[in-house]
């Protein structure tokens, strides 16, 4: 069994809320909570289209086929947290005021730390498509994600920067948040482990500006660093990679799984040509009947290609779905059947949960060549 979540942060910010679904509902109610503006937004986005293509799939078909009471319609609630926790965590008791029988999010791991106790104490299942921190892991009995933590990223980074770029000694470099400080930690923990050595270490505030990285850069690279791994999401790494190279560095560089390609190679340019980076479970390429299919209605409807984050955003609200079908709206029974549940197969690979509501999923590593993004065998 996962260890519950600590007692006095439930008291803090549950507020009060007790498990107590509508009485005689008509509807499936889902929760949603994701970024749609702040720093988490470009994945907010994302996960936010996935989640409305699943639910309107499901309603075409009729809606959900509760067990044991018959069709239903799924109804989704969306609130945006602008990446905030106090704005999350606000979102989270609206939600469960409405009933929700069970909900999404968020994207931003700070935001999902601070929103996980709430659920946990009202008994509500919360799936995270995107939150990476490991601390999530011992977030509570109905707190899962089906989006790799941070251990498994740092495990599949460091093995290719060790392994496979041969590169023995590394600079690293993150954001002051649960995500970069998150996988600072785990990628350097691996790549010693390997036999790897970190040079040396810097941060900077979710905040920063240009100058306040240039300073940061400065100090990093004074022992000039042949490979720097940059642990961020898509803006903030392009702008360490412009503050690197602007200071006649020409070190390898190596980014995060929060990195989305088409941002990344927008906001660097040039200074992000040969960075590499790890990506959760979703091929497009060579992706089977389901993900072609999704990728063709995603384009239709919105114009752009899908990436990882709506992939995951769709298979969360699926899962679910599916767990009610087989297992009815109570939150208990909804988390008995993704404990036993058999893999899923969905469009982000195959999930399947532990003991923790964790996934174990393996990355691909993409590096920016002639301004794109190339997969690397």
């Amino acid at each position: 069994m996962r260890r519950a979540a600590n007692l006095a942060l439930v008291a803090t910010v549950a507020l009060g809320f007790v498990a107590c679904g509508p009485a005689a509902s008509t509807d499936v109610k889902l929760g949603a909570i994701v970024s749609l503006q702040g720093a988490g937004s470009p994945y907010g986005r994302s996960i936010q289209r996935g989640i409305e293509m699943a639910v309107e799939e499901i309603n075409a078909a009729g809606g959900v086929n509760v067990f044991e009471v018959g069709q239903m319609p799924l109804t989704l609630l969306l609130r945006d947290s602008g990446s905030q926790p106090a704005t999350g965590l606000q979102a989270a008791q609206e939600l469960l005021a409405e009933g929700v029988n069970a909900a999404i999010g968020a994207d931003v791991s700070d935001v999902t730390l601070a929103i996980a106790p709430v659920f946990q104490e009202a008994e509500v299942l919360l799936m995270s498509p995107a939150s990476s921190s490991p601390k999530l892991s011992n977030a509570g009995d109905f707190i899962y994600r089906n989006f790799p933590s941070d251990d498994l990223e740092a495990l599949n980074t460091a093995d290719h920067v060790f392994n496979v770029a041969h590169v023995p000694e590394a600079a690293v470099i993150a954001q002051q948040s649960e995500f970069g400080l998150g996988q600072k930690n785990s990628f350097i923990q691996r790549f010693r482990l390997l036999g790897g050595r970190a040079l040396g270490q810097g941060s900077y505030p979710a905040d920063a500006t240009p100058e306040d990285i240039a300073v940061q850069v400065e100090r990093l690279l004074a022992e000039d660093p042949p490979a720097i791994y940059i642990a961020g999401y898509a803006a903030d790494t392009a702008m360490v990679a412009r503050a690197i190279r602007d200071a006649g560095s020409d070190a390898a560089l190596f980014g995060t799984g929060a990195v989305l390609a088409a941002d990344l190679i927008a906001a660097g340019g040039d200074a992000v040509e040969g960075l590499a980076f790890p990506q959760a479970p979703f091929d497009i390429e060579r992706g089977a009947d389901n993900v072609r299919k999704f990728v063709a209605d995603y384009e239709a409807k919105y114009g752009m290609t899908p990436d990882t984050y709506a992939a995951h955003g769709y298979d969360a609200v699926q899962m679910i779905a599916q767990a009610i079908a087989q297992a009815g709206l109570d939150g208990h029974e909804i988390r008995f059947y993704l404990n036993s549940m058999n893999p899923y197969e969905g469009l982000a690979g195959v999930t399947a949960f532990d003991d923790n509501g964790d996934v174990r999923k393996f990355h691909t590593m993409y590096a920016i060549q002639d301004g794109v993004a190339v997969r690397l065998e």
